[in-house]
């Protein structure tokens, strides 16, 4: 890649300018010319990775386009109004946050412990849920991949599961969060 054989390829030549060995790049021993060098490498590796992300985010929304799934997911942070969960199947991480639509809904966190209790559901680090995963595009121009709860059961908080098709057979599949899976 250029982007990480150019940093290599200056450090080499300001080794070799710095120990007498190359007389070719003498420029290299200004310092204002290499600092201007590594501003505009450290740039464009900065928009390189800019790129990269989008690139992913991208493709991570066309292959779930059409698709509404409800996936494993484990957590991976509790907050005092939302959870944050790693569905590694895709490699997806992403904030659910926890608005009850019921008042009558009381939310306890427990920082010291990460612990967040809704209800009668305790959420905490490393444990299993099960998640729906679709694209919100109600902006068309910033379509999101949205996480919402569906396993614990919270009132008004979860969503009905959705049943899919997992791979090349037709039998219905949910995911769900048993100590039998993985």
């Amino acid at each position: 890649s250029p982007i990480r054989g150019s940093p290599d390829l200056l450090v080499h030549r300001l080794v070799a300018a710095s120990v007498g060995q190359d007389k070719t790049y003498t420029e290299l021993l200004d310092r204002n010319i290499v600092h201007e060098w590594c501003e505009n490498m450290n740039y464009r590796h900065h928009q390189a990775q800019l790129v990269q992300r989008a690139s992913i985010a991208l493709h991570t929304q066309l292959y779930f386009k059409d698709k509404c799934l409800d996936e494993d997911a484990y957590i991976l942070f509790v907050r005092r109004n939302a959870i944050v969960v790693l569905v590694r199947r895709y490699g997806l991480e992403s904030t659910i946050f926890l608005k009850a639509v019921e008042s009558q809904v009381d939310f306890v966190y427990e920082e010291d412990k990460c612990k967040l209790t809704v209800g009668r559901v305790t959420l905490q680090m490393f444990d299993r849920v099960i998640v729906q995963i679709s694209v919100e595009d109600c902006n068309i121009q910033h379509k999101k991949l949205r996480m919402k709860l569906v396993n614990p059961i919270i009132p008004g908080v979860s969503v009905e599961p959705i049943y899919v098709t997992m791979g090349n057979n037709d039998e219905p599949h949910v995911p769900r969060p048993d100590s039998a899976r993985h």
